[in-house]
């Protein structure tokens, strides 16, 4: 008989939830302002499949602030045990017999190598750093984000640290780097890491930022572009990606060497994707509003949107989802009824054939709400009897589409069932 306590995790589509106890404020990362300047960004290179990553054009910032480290294992641990957040498990990995592919063994916890808390996570995906920045704004009050690939150049190109526009190599000494022929860790001098580093362990640059180029790749905000014909020239994000949702990774790895360190070089990733040689680090605008707490005027759109957008899933659709990814022991669906799945235990089968359950009324756990993102917990009980209730943790996430609220993700976690 399965046991009283279920942890079965269902994910319909990317997206956010944020939830658990007040983020510490000793944990909130040291940053680094950056003052404001005018730089030549880019520089048009043909690789063999088309000319890429220029024009040369003049970009003129605002000052704004960088994280002084990438963001560690051990701070993303805390906000998976804090929020409940499920990541997304399709980390890519490197075999110089197989190139790159997805492994299901690796993940953020897990990448093929060991880790301490000091180093930088690895197998995020686009989607999953967002999640933690909307997560630690809510709790922090402050408007975090990653930077634009323009603030990550400007920063890349006027530190003098290994800046190769001025004839100085970044080497074994002042950075995590790897072979010059891709691709895998090398060893040498300072550098003793095969694979990541403590954030830190090298030398900072003239801001005080460390690891800009090396150690991992960083994502950046922007949606990528092979080229920069009608960049901003303010160096604001591009934030409308194509149907295949690249974005932006800047700044080289353990496991690269060569072109791969040039601040002007940029690779992609797919945004629901990770890979074990990418993380991220934090910036923010300067004198940025804080975030806005929830309150109840600001809550009701949202959530009557979350409620009717539920309603009218496509349970067919996600169901056919599911079926390539967990298998649940149930599915509810919001004003309808809890169903089970064809692979679940034949007396739980039985139990949903029959007539006569209850639905008690939903209790709303947490909400967070800004202008761009609603994130909404709750429990339902659905009861036949004393001894046959199942209650269930949802978690929504709502992203705001135009005018309106769109339901990004749903995730559902069975807290209760038979004993």
């Amino acid at each position: 008989m399965q046991s009283k306590k279920k942890l079965q995790t269902m994910i319909v589509a990317a997206g956010v939830l944020a939830a658990g106890p007040a983020f510490a404020a000793e944990k909130e990362p040291v940053m680094v302002t950056v003052p404001a300047g005018t730089y030549q960004m880019g520089r048009m290179i043909n690789y063999g499949y088309g000319d890429m990553d220029g024009p040369t054009h003049t970009v003129t910032l605002t000052s704004f602030e960088l994280a002084a480290k990438e963001v560690t294992l051990g701070e993303y641990r805390a906000f998976i045990r804090a929020s409940g957040y499920v990541p997304e498990r399709k980390c890519n990995v490197y075999k110089a017999d197989a190139k790159w592919f997805i492994d299901p063994k690796r993940s953020w916890d897990d990448p093929g190598f060991k880790q301490a808390d000091e180093h930088p996570v690895v197998c995020v995906s686009w989607r999953d750093t967002q999640a933690y920045i909307n997560w630690l704004n809510g709790k922090t009050g402050k408007r975090y984000r990653l930077p634009t690939e323009a603030e990550w150049e400007y920063v890349a190109t006027i530190a003098d640290l290994g800046d190769s526009r001025n004839g100085g190599a970044v080497t074994h000494e002042i950075a995590n780097i790897g072979k010059v022929e891709c691709c895998g860790g090398e060893t040498g001098g300072k550098d003793v890491w095969m694979h990541t580093a403590p954030v830190g362990s090298f030398p900072v640059d003239r801001f005080g930022l460390h690891d800009i180029r090396g150690n991992v790749w960083e994502w950046q905000s922007d949606c990528y572009e092979d080229n920069y014909r009608d960049a901003a020239i303010d160096g604001s994000n591009r934030a409308k990606c194509s149907s295949d949702g690249y974005h932006v990774v800047r700044g080289a790895s353990y496991g690269d060497g060569g072109e791969y360190l040039s601040e002007r070089l940029r690779l992609r990733g797919t945004e629901d994707q990770g890979y074990f040689t990418v993380g991220f680090r934090l910036a923010q605008s300067v004198n940025a509003a804080p975030a806005s707490g929830p309150t109840p005027a600001s809550i009701a759109l949202p959530v009557t949107q979350m409620l009717e957008a539920t309603r009218q899933r496509n349970v067919e659709g996600i169901d056919k989802t599911l079926s390539r990814s967990i298998d649940p022991e149930i599915l509810y669906y919001w004003g309808e009824t809890v169903t089970g799945r064809p692979a679940i235990s034949q007396w739980h089968r039985e139990w949903f054939a029959e007539a006569g359950w209850s639905l008690e009324p939903e209790k709303i756990l947490h909400v967070f709400n800004d202008d761009r993102l609603a994130l909404v917990n709750y429990t339902i009980e659905y009861i036949k009897s004393a001894d046959r209730k199942f209650r269930i943790f949802i978690g929504c996430t709502l992203v705001r589409e135009d005018d309106g609220w769109k339901v990004a993700r749903i995730q559902q976690t069975l807290l209760e069932g038979p004993k």
